[in-house]
């Protein structure tokens, strides 16, 4: 199943949010979410947070809608609205999962919600962040992408080391190589082909497809 996720982040790129609500099967807005989709005319089918970062106009409307199941948490709690979505996306048996709005001004946000991309590898779910400007995605094996504009690649690593990289259709290519941890030299690599691909035997790696 294809689940979206709608945080309270940054979402400017109205034409995207519209993309991939089409795309999913189930649309998930986390709390204040529930804003970036009420702009574009769209409803998610479910709402989930504590619900201090959403209008009350907007609450109102979609508490008051039989299509929309609300589920609210207490503010005083131990995981942030966007990863009680992800947690619920699992629950329901999420195959696939996009995170948009999930990053914003406050860098501590941002991280925690990259990092929920951890969660979703080790339940075996095909998930990645994305926005107007980037994508991330967090591997542990391999992943084929497509050639996006004049978009760049890089390559973090988040364990102290990713081993056994071997990179294909990017100009600058790794082969069986390591990436370490706090070294940048996987950062702005470029499309040589229309698909490039990047395995790993080891470790944990992210992924970010950028434009400026």
């Amino acid at each position: 199943m294809k689940v979206l996720i709608v945080g309270s982040g940054s979402l400017s790129d109205s034409r995207l949010l519209a993309d991939r609500c089409k795309w999913a099967d189930l649309v998930i807005a986390a709390d204040g979410g529930a804003l970036h989709l009420a702009r574009s005319g769209l409803v998610p089918h479910i709402l989930l947070g504590d619900f201090d970062s959403i209008p009350a106009s907007v609450l109102e409307k979609l508490t008051g809608r039989k299509d929309v199941e609300v589920i609210r948490h207490p503010v005083r709690k131990d995981y942030t609205d966007m990863e009680l979505a992800v947690d619920l996306a699992a629950d329901r048996g999420a195959t696939e999962l996009v995170m948009l709005g999930a990053c914003g001004s406050r860098l501590d946000h941002t991280a925690g919600n990259i990092f929920l991309l951890h969660k979703l590898l080790d339940k075996g779910i095909e998930g990645h962040i994305e926005d107007d400007k980037n994508q991330v995605y967090m591997i542990k094996d391999s992943l084929k992408i497509n050639k996006q504009g004049n978009r760049k690649v890089s390559l973090l690593p988040l364990t102290s080391s990713a081993e056994g990289i071997t990179t294909k259709g990017l100009s600058y290519a790794l082969h069986d190589d390591t990436l370490f941890f706090g070294i940048n030299r996987g950062i702005s690599n470029e499309f040589e082909e229309d698909t490039a691909v990047i395995t790993l035997k080891k470790g944990v790696l992210l992924v970010f497809i950028s434009e400026d």
